[in-house]
């Protein structure tokens, strides 16, 4: 069995009341996994870094840039039967302030943004589902970071 690198997730938040809020992205219907409430997911291009990619993708996925950005201590991890291989797959955030519009690409045909609680209801596979509570966990005291992120300067 092999093990496939080369994704990235990236958790766009806000925080609101003290409190979390996750962009949650609806799956558009001619693409797998359609009608799925997602992160921003996309793959890492040759040369480019795990946390450069994350960036990127959440630009075309959202058309937002974070006002802060973190690596989490957290890898997604599953199984695939297409391609027979367990998939790692780094998990960042991207803060941004007062939950603003995203705009969609191709990818998506919707978004909301979600408590913690709605974003763990939305969330299909479990990895995805511990990626943001990690990120809530470690935003409890916004704007002070407890452990599971780590904020990554502007590169």
């Amino acid at each position: 069995m092999n093990v496939i690198t080369g994704s990235i997730s990236t958790y766009v938040f806000t925080v609101r009341h003290g409190r979390p809020c996750f962009l949650t992205l609806l799956r558009a219907p001619h693409l797998l996994h359609a009608g799925t409430w997602q992160a921003v997911h996309g793959m890492i291009e040759p040369g480019e870094t795990a946390y450069a990619a994350a960036r990127r993708e959440m630009a075309e996925e959202t058309g937002l840039a974070p006002a802060r950005f973190f690596r989490t201590d957290y890898v997604e991890t599953f199984y695939s039967d297409a391609t027979d291989a367990v998939h790692l797959v780094p998990a960042f955030a991207g803060f941004v302030a007062e939950a603003p519009a995203a705009t969609m690409s191709e990818e998506h045909t919707a978004y909301e943004w979600c408590s913690l609680d709605e974003t763990l209801q939305r969330f299909v596979w479990p990895s995805q589902r511990e990626a943001v509570r990690v990120i809530a966990e470690a935003a409890k005291w916004w704007p002070e970071l407890g452990s599971g992120l780590r904020e990554l300067p502007d590169r």
